[in-house]
């Protein structure tokens, strides 16, 4: 098959790990994309990645600031990899489906559930697959996990603790400032924690309870010294309580403000033991596993058409298998693993959070996807004219 021609439009760091999935499936021949376009309102960013795709591809690669006019000069693209703020994913993402083009995007889904649902609304009328950049779930010792989850080794599962505490209060561009990013971490980086609750315990979220806090109201150039404050509108700190079907509970807390020690701990229970995210496999009879180890079993239970499958050409970066699955599901009519369904139900328990500590209420996922409860997510709606 022809690759397909690909435009890439955001071309700030996470394109630079786009581009460098790419170049991985055309170092193991598999050219399933030809990037024909780069368009950034930075010019010198998209002339960057044009001049790394260059590198790889052979041919040249047209530069824009303006999606727009790029989709109007160049009919023959086929698809976009949208990295762009969070703000801007609806905003791009709906004109290039009803442009006919098929849309990858960067997690999270949208700033919104509105916004998402205006995607999920273009991807349903215009019949081209969106799919979402969530990759966490991708990498082998996420697949083998789940592999021993679903094996029974663990018994059936029965609660999932996933805490990082520590502090943070380096400046981070756009992503402080919740017009721009939704929300902080729970949403930007969290959203792939969300994604991975959902692949490993095979069920869905039901209800939320949480708390968030802003201890810290600035961010800074040095944080030691607490020198260049920046004011930030983003939490710092978050406190959930999720309720699985399957009488599964989620305790998810993210602290970001919290000085001194901070910790780790991720660790899934099930009737007869536990998989330790930093140390493995562990059973009622003292049986270990380690990480290595319960990788290496998994992979060994494969068949030649599976790995491939998962780990096509022996790739296991996780952004080119991301890329390689939307290829598949352009070319060949599969559905991406995280389509636009998927990355909507991850984003639900991240805006679940935010809107119980809104109400100071428990409230519930069918709540939040319906948009019946916006008192968080209600100002950016008002500023993006999404109500």
């Amino acid at each position: 098959m022809e690759p397909i021609k690909l435009a890439l439009i955001g071309c700030g760091g996470m394109a630079g790990a786009h581009v460098k999935g790419l170049r991985a499936l055309w170092e193991r021949d598999i050219k399933v994309f030809e990037v024909v376009a780069t368009c950034d309102i930075v010019e010198e960013r998209a002339r960057e990645r044009a001049r790394q795709a260059e590198e790889f591809q052979g041919n040249a690669v047209q530069v824009f600031t303006d999606f727009h006019q790029m989709l109007d000069k160049l009919p023959e693209i086929e698809a976009v990899d949208i990295c762009t703020l969070h703000s801007e994913h609806h905003t791009i993402a709906v004109p290039c489906l009803e442009a006919g083009k098929h849309v990858i995007i960067e997690k999270p889904l949208g700033i919104t559930m509105r916004a998402c649902k205006l995607m999920l609304d273009a991807a349903i009328k215009s019949r081209k697959v969106l799919a979402v950049a969530e990759n966490y779930r991708l990498a082998p010792h996420e697949r083998a996990r789940r592999w021993a989850v679903r094996q029974g080794r663990i018994g059936r599962p029965r609660m999932f603790f996933w805490q990082d505490v520590g502090e943070s209060l380096h400046k981070w561009g756009w992503r402080n400032f919740k017009h721009l990013a939704g929300g902080g971490w729970v949403l930007d980086g969290g959203v792939h924690f969300a994604d991975l609750f959902r692949y490993h315990l095979g069920c869905e979220p039901v209800e939320v309870y949480a708390v968030v806090k802003q201890y810290e109201p600035f961010r800074y150039d040095d944080p030691k010294s607490r020198r260049g404050a920046w004011r930030a509108s983003v939490e710092d700190a978050s406190f959930a309580l999720i309720k699985f079907e399957n009488d599964v509970t989620v305790q998810w807390t993210w602290v970001g403000s919290a000085p001194g020690r901070g910790f780790s701990s991720r660790v899934l229970y099930g009737e007869e033991g536990c998989i330790d995210w930093h140390s493995g496999l562990w059973l009622r009879d003292g049986t270990h596993i380690d990480n290595e180890t319960l990788v290496r079993e998994f992979m060994e239970s494969l068949t030649p058409e599976q790995k491939e499958k998962y780990f096509p050409g022996g790739i296991t970066d996780t952004v080119a298998i991301e890329l390689k699955d939307f290829a598949d599901a352009v070319r060949l009519g599969t559905i991406p693993e995280v389509d636009v369904m998927e990355g909507l139900r991850d984003q639900a328990i991240c805006m679940a959070i935010f809107e119980s500590a809104w109400f100071g209420r428990p409230v519930t996922i069918q709540e939040i996807i319906r948009c019946e409860l916006e008192g968080y997510q209600r100002e950016i709606n008002e500023q993006l004219g999404l109500c």
